[in-house]
């Protein structure tokens, strides 16, 4: 059964609860956009390191301001990579 809006804006809601219990005191997590569409968070300390959200029901990330774009149709993919990269440098405590 495919997912809902719903269930693809709580799996956003949980990554970005799973990202805010971890980060250090030196980058924050925020809502871009709070009741917009496409619903959007920011992982920032200055420079933005990250912005995921969902746009046309698929998830999305980027690290480089939207230079480059990576998409995934399955929340745990999405959340898997995410986590992964931000451990990888360092952003993760």
């Amino acid at each position: 059964m495919a997912a809902t809006s719903d269930d693809k804006l709580g799996a956003l809601a949980d990554l970005a609860d799973a990202i805010a219990a971890r980060l250090g005191p030196r980058l924050a997590i925020a809502r871009d956009n709070p009741g917009a569409t496409p619903p959007t968070w920011t992982v920032a300390g200055g420079p933005r390191v990250l912005t995921f959200g969902l746009v046309d029901r698929t998830f999305f990330w980027t690290w480089d301001e939207g230079v480059s774009n990576h998409y995934s149709k399955d929340a745990g993919t999405m959340r898997m990579v995410i986590l992964a990269e931000l451990r990888r440098f360092g952003h993760l405590a």
